[in-house]
Formats: structure tokens, C-alpha cells, sequence
């Protein structure tokens, strides 16, 4: 006896997929900050901020019309990055992580909140602290990639999503 009920033949999927709206390119888009959070990837070696921003006064299309008015957006794993372990894999030796490359965004995001630069401790306190507040930030795309099964190697999908960087203060 089965439990799935009723029988449903369910169409070809091979041509299926996933209907991303990007926002459009944009520079200078005044976000707010909704919800708080921090985020680590996979392998627990990379901590950064999980921000929910909501897009403040949209962005003008080619008809002068504000769309996106508090649209949420959502920062990735490379957005925010505010610590990394630098023992592990190829990061000892690479010098974008050597440099501290993946704090520059996370500076300039400390920059424009006026957040002091040296003694920032990620807590509740902290997190609480950014909600409702306001920035600039620009949008672009970025290719997403994935590794290969068979090499390992970062092969990109043909996918693009949204990533932010440039974070500045509003005037």
C-alpha cells in the first residue's frame, strides 16, 4: 500500500529553470537594515555578516518610476566577511587573503555606520545596534560558480547573483 496518493505525472523538467530577477546594476542605493545576523560557510572557516537590508527609496527605471521600494536584499558569505582562518587551505600563501582583502568591504561597511575601526566585537549587542540603520551600498553582478565533480576546480554555472560592495555613508 503506498502513501503518496493520488497518481501524477509530473512534465519534462529538462528545460526548467529558475527565474532569477536581479536587481539591476546600481550604484549608491540607500539600503536599510532589518535584520541582523551572522553566517558562516561550510567548512566554518569564513564568518561574516548575514544582513536582511530593504531598499529604501528604490531605484528609478528609465521612466523616472521608483521600483524595488523596500524590496528585500540579503548579503552572501563574501559581502561581509569580518573574520577568516588564514592556516588553512591556500589562504596562508594567497595574497588577497594575506593583505586582508576580505575585510575591506566589512571596513568600508564600519566606515559608513561610523562604527570605530579597531575593538569591534561581534555580539548581540553589536547586531542589535545595526537595525534601522542606513547606508549606500552598490550593486552588481557576480558570476556564481560551483566546483567541477570530477577536477575540484571552480567551474562558473552561468548564473549571476547579486553582490554588494562599496558600502558608504549616506549624506
Amino acid at each position: 500500500m503506498s502513501d503518496v496518493g493520488d497518481m501524477f505525472d509530473v512534465q519534462d523538467l529538462t528545460d526548467v529553470k529558475q527565474d532569477k530577477n536581479l536587481l539591476p546594476v546600481t550604484n549608491g542605493l540607500k539600503v536599510r537594515v532589518a535584520k541582523a545576523n551572522t553566517q558562516a560557510n561550510k567548512d566554518k572557516d569564513i564568518y561574516s555578516l548575514k544582513l536582511e537590508l530593504r531598499i529604501v527609496d528604490g531605484i528609478v527605471n528609465a521612466d523616472g518610476v521608483a521600483q524595488y521600494v523596500n524590496k528585500p536584499m540579503f548579503t552572501g558569505i563574501m559581502d561581509l566577511v569580518y573574520g577568516a582562518k588564514l592556516d588553512i587551505k591556500d589562504r596562508a600563501t594567497n595574497k588577497w587573503w594575506k593583505n586582508n582583502q576580505h575585510l575591506v568591504e566589512f571596513k568600508n561597511f564600519c566606515k559608513a555606520l561610523d562604527i570605530p575601526l579597531s575593538g569591534i566585537v561581534i555580539n548581540d549587542q553589536f547586531l542589535s545596534e545595526l537595525i534601522g540603520k542606513e547606508v549606500l551600498v552598490n550593486v552588481t553582478h557576480e558570476a556564481q560558480t560551483m566546483a567541477d565533480p570530477q577536477t575540484g576546480e571552480k567551474v562558473k554555472t552561468g548564473e549571476f547573483r547579486e553582490k554588494l560592495k562599496g558600502w558608504r555613508k549616506v549624506e
